[in-house]
């Protein structure tokens, strides 16, 4: 059996604008409308080939129902009421143009096939994808990493929270165009796995067509040390991929030493039994806790575990309370870290009725007579399946790079086509449409916004390291004013969202830009309305007509320059902050400074 370490990338980036497949935009305002939510219970069906994807029936047997927070970026086909829309035009010439760009060959038609999901992160039960490029590459320094597809998908739901079997998602997300590039495994080691994903990520950021969210570039990590592919699904930040690979590698060398010492162990002795009489009086606050709630403690043996539960090397017992997670339950406690947790006077009840042999290992979990069941079942699954060291499988990642059982790896099972999409010919003109935006290179980029728009080397490229080009573009385009622009983006937006304590969208700004774009306001007025409206909440109606927002300019200025003067002696260095602390009203500091010129003789 091979041990050469095999890693592979799946990027996925959301695209900022309208959703893939109706007309609600990427951006929300607000978490629920009117309080209203979709209730929904999801079932396994066959794909293409008429069989069952095991992910499917594993998170059938969860028996979990979901709820849906209505958001004011989805409508009815969010809510699985009606068929999707046409195809939006803009996010496919983007996603053609990222194809190219990583030396893809694109598909003749673009068609759209369905990808059964009932985990719940789908109100449909499945996600809609489709293939746009395959068999490209990228160069890094250690060597072309091949590209083997580029899809355009649908992204799923937020998740919110999950309790007793009920778990909450948002439709904000759900639908927005997700573009996920996946390569080949020919990445190295861990940072050879950074440097790829930089490089492909970065040419989407620079791009500008990214969603400005927390979640908007999430990364896959493909892994194999010659025991079957494990998938680590949403890894969230660039550093994590390192950790959560060198996580990866340490715990299945350690499944592989602890294998043959496993084998033949006869794991249908595992069976729960209601130990709750023997907690009557516990000094844990989590059980007493629980018992309280009308739940239950079960025990059992856990054969050939002893001294594997928990240590400097093995550590089964997070791969048992990873299974008992997924249904519900806070974890389990074991014989390697008890007497602990306030577990202390039941040890001896336990195993007196628990009766481990030498060897054996024990463990308790709070759970319900309905659930515990199912908990047994996958326990011991799980079990045969790391003796045998057949590992294949969905893991998903922490912050710190750790990995945790999520399900069965997915296969071909789950695919089926979507009849509600015509397929789309990519014909020349779609093709040289996408090319004419392929992404530049960031030198190509910094010397087109200096060129181009004026503004400084040092501005032009915050604004590429930021990642809002697309946004930049879009605020000039608005105000007419590339300066102001930038202003805007490097300054007066960070200022009132410090101010505001929230992040500020681009549909939140746009219709305060557009009435400076109309009305031709400079920098004072424009960063005065966004004061009103942002932090003092005036309606823009109200706004556009308030006494706040006419200049100070002429005579006027003039005059309160001169009573300040009265009160004490203006002078260049002075006069702006005095003018500044008498009125919020917007002026022309050049204009002040020339009147106070022309008063002082």
């Amino acid at each position: 059996m091979s041990s050469r370490v095999m890693i592979g990338l799946e990027i996925h980036i959301q695209l900022a604008g309208k959703k893939l497949f109706c007309d609600c935009t990427t951006e929300s305002a607000i978490e629920t409308v009117n309080g209203k939510v979709i209730e929904r219970r999801l079932i396994a069906t066959t794909g293409e080939s008429g069989k069952y994807d095991p992910a499917a029936v594993y998170e059938k047997s969860r028996s979990r129902s979901f709820n849906y927070s209505v958001t004011d970026n989805s409508c009815l086909l969010e809510a699985d009421e009606e068929p999707p829309h046409s195809v939006n035009s803009d996010v496919l010439k983007k996603a053609i143009s990222t194809a190219l760009s990583l030396n893809c060959q694109v598909v003749d038609r673009v068609a759209y096939m369905r990808k059964i999901v009932i985990d719940g992160s789908n109100t449909s039960g499945f996600q809609r994808t489709a293939i746009v490029g395959f068999n490209g590459y990228v160069e890094t320094s250690r060597g072309k990493v091949g590209i083997s597809s580029l899809c355009l998908e649908e992204d799923s739901c937020r998740k919110l929270e999950e309790h007793n079997g009920i778990v909450s998602y948002s439709l904000d997300r759900l639908g927005v165009p997700l573009m996920e590039i996946a390569t080949d495994p020919d990445i190295v080691d861990e940072e050879h796995a950074v440097e790829t994903a930089e490089i492909i990520g970065k040419k989407l950021l620079l791009a500008g067509w990214a969603r400005k969210a927390p979640d908007a570039i999430r990364q896959d990590v493909n892994f194999s040390m010659g025991h079957g592919r494990v998938e680590i699904k949403g890894v969230p930040k660039l550093s994590t991929i390192k950790a959560a690979i060198a996580y990866e590698k340490e715990r299945q060398t350690w499944l592989a030493e602890l294998s043959p010492i496993l084998k033949g162990t006869n794991w249908g002795r595992l069976k729960f039994q209601d130990v709750s009489h023997l907690f009557r009086n516990t000094k844990s606050k989590v059980i007493a806790s629980n018992l309280k709630a009308g739940m239950n403690v079960y025990g059992t043996v856990l054969p050939g575990l002893a001294g594997y539960l928990k240590g400097e090397k093995y550590r089964m017992g997070i791969e048992l309370a990873d299974v008992a997670k997924l249904f519900g339950s806070g974890g389990i406690m074991h014989s390697d870290e008890l007497p602990g947790y306030g577990v202390e006077d039941e040890i001896k009840g336990l195993v007196e009725l628990l009766k481990p042999g030498k060897g054996d290992g024990f463990t308790i979990i709070v759970s319900t007579h309905k659930v515990i069941g199912l908990i047994q079942d996958a326990m011991i699954a799980r079990l045969k399946k790391l003796e045998e060291l057949d590992l294949p499988e969905t893991r998903v990642v922490t912050e710190e790079g750790t990995t945790h059982y999520l399900r069965p790896l997915p296969g071909g099972e789950r695919m089926y086509p979507e009849t509600d999409v015509p397929s789309i010919a990519v014909e020349e003109a779609l093709l040289e449409a996408a090319r004419k935006i392929s992404p530049k290179s960031e030198e190509e980029l910094l010397a087109q916004l200096v060129s181009e728009f004026g503004i400084s080397k040092q501005d032009a490229s915050v604004i590429l390291s930021t990642t809002q080009l697309e946004t930049f573009q879009n605020y000039n385009l608005i105000l007419g004013d590339s300066k102001l622009a930038t202003r805007v983006i490097l300054q007066a937006i960070p200022e009132m969202e410090n101010k505001t304590g929230r992040p500020i969208s681009i549909p939140d700004l746009i219709p305060v830009l557009e009435e400076a774009g109309r009305r031709k306001w400079d920098r004072q007025i424009l960063e005065r309305a966004m004061d009103l409206y942002f932090v003092e909440h005036m309606p823009l109606g109200d706004l556009i007509r308030s006494d706040e927002m006419k200049p100070i300019g002429g005579n006027e200025l003039k005059s309160m320059i001169i009573l300040l003067h009265n009160e004490a002696p203006v002078n260049p260095k002075n006069i702006i902050p005095r003018i500044r602390s008498r009125t919020s009203r917007p002026f022309s500091p050049a204009e002040a400074l020339a009147l106070v010129k022309e008063i002082l003789g």
